[in-house]
């Protein structure tokens, strides 16, 4: 019977232990209890703002990674960040609109992601397990992303740390890049922690560089049932909606003057996104 006791009275210990917890995580900032962000140890290096860091990757068969970057596979690697040399570092490109991108511009300036614990869990740098570089290709400032990030983070958002690096290959140079800190393990920081759930957003049905396949856009083509044509647009009788998406079709389609009255058209009603693919296929 005292047994019994002795277990009632332990229940009833950790019920209100788990109960007082879960009324500071809901009721915390009102108490003036906030999570705050644990340092690691990479945050004033590679991401220090106030200068541009160094890259060196050093790879055996840099041109036959080239040649399979599509394939986003990893490959091992060794970086010299700042000085400071890693061995068997993981490597490959990556992007969804910016990996098609270099492939149809004809070049080979890929974004990369490093990942310092990918052969051996026990390996990062100074706490970060897993580091991007951006090309920033489709960006002729190379400033668009850097100033977002900073402003998010001027804003108190969980936002990643970035910085520039001027990245070489092999000694040989290889361009100015955007350091990202990738939304992994050590991001769980911004959240007092070292572990914990996340999530990744992905598309449905999108083929490579992020845009649906020809065929998956070509069906169900519907006009929405509350669309209403400009009184002075005039639809041509050959018009095939579908073939806006045909794949195969390079050609440059002119992009509308400013002066023209009939924009409210089918570029229009697709939204900024749609139109400008409209417009640039």
């Amino acid at each position: 019977m005292a047994t019994h006791k002795a277990i009632d009275r332990i229940c009833c210990i950790v019920l209100a232990a788990v109960l007082l917890v879960t009324a500071l995580f809901m009721h915390g900032e009102a108490l003036g209890i906030t999570a705050t962000a644990s340092i690691m140890g990479y945050e004033n290096r590679i991401f220090d703002t106030s200068r541009v860091h160094t890259i060196d990757i050093v790879m055996e068969d840099w041109e036959g990674f080239l040649e399979t970057c599509t394939d986003e596979e990893y490959v091992t690697c060794s970086v010299i960040i700042d000085g400071e040399a890693y061995k068997n570092v993981a490597i490959r490109a990556k992007g969804n609109t910016s990996l098609s991108s270099v492939r149809s511009f004809g070049n080979d300036r890929y974004s990369f992601k490093l990942e310092f614990d990918h052969y051996d869990s026990t390996k990062s740098y100074h706490g970060l397990d897993k580091l991007v570089l951006n090309n920033l290709i489709q960006d002729n400032t190379m400033l668009k992303d850097y100033a977002t990030y900073q402003m998010m983070l001027k804003a108190g958002a969980a936002a990643p740390l970035c910085s520039f690096s001027f990245i070489t290959v092999n000694g040989e140079d290889w361009g100015l890049y955007l350091s990202l800190e990738a939304v992994e393990d050590s991001f769980m920081r911004n959240f007092g922690n070292d572990y914990g759930e996340l999530y990744k957003p992905d598309s449905m049905n999108m083929g490579a560089g992020g845009k649906a396949s020809t065929a998956d856009r070509k069906v169900g083509f519907e006009m929405p049932e509350n669309f209403e044509m400009p009184e002075n647009f005039e639809v041509p009788e050959d018009f095939d909606p579908s073939a806006m998406f045909d794949g195969e079709n390079t050609e440059r389609t002119e992009k509308p003057s400013a002066d023209r009255t009939d924009r409210g058209g089918f570029g229009g009603m697709m939204g900024s996104g749609g139109a400008l693919d409209l417009y640039r296929r």
